[in-house]
């Protein structure tokens, strides 16, 4: 996981780098008047949704390869462990069923 993890973290920066950068080129052109405050405060909350969206689909597909390859490893949920420790449990106290 740690790989994935890296990886997720990496575009996560590459991201952020980008908002500084668009933030940077939008400022340029309100210096220069070829856009309005208003025009450039749009453009840059549009590309940060935008970012939030592409974030957001991003996860999910991630989230849906981890679901695949923990399948494919046929590894026990949560709920079945947990339904084998209250079963030993109840298998442990005195007069359990054997």
């Amino acid at each position: 996981m740690e790989p994935l993890r890296k990886a997720l973290l990496a575009g996560l920066g590459v991201l952020g780098a980008g908002k500084d950068r668009v933030q940077s080129v939008v400022e340029n052109l309100v210096d220069k008047g070829e856009l309005t405050r208003e025009q450039g405060e749009s453009v840059l909350q549009g590309w940060v949704e935008r970012g939030k969206e592409e974030q957001e689909s991003a996860q999910t597909k991630i989230a849906d390869e981890i679901q695949k390859v923990m399948g494919k490893l046929n590894l026990v949920t949560r709920e079945e462990l947990d339904a084998v420790i209250a079963r030993v449990e109840a298998l442990e106290k005195p007069g359990g069923e054997s």
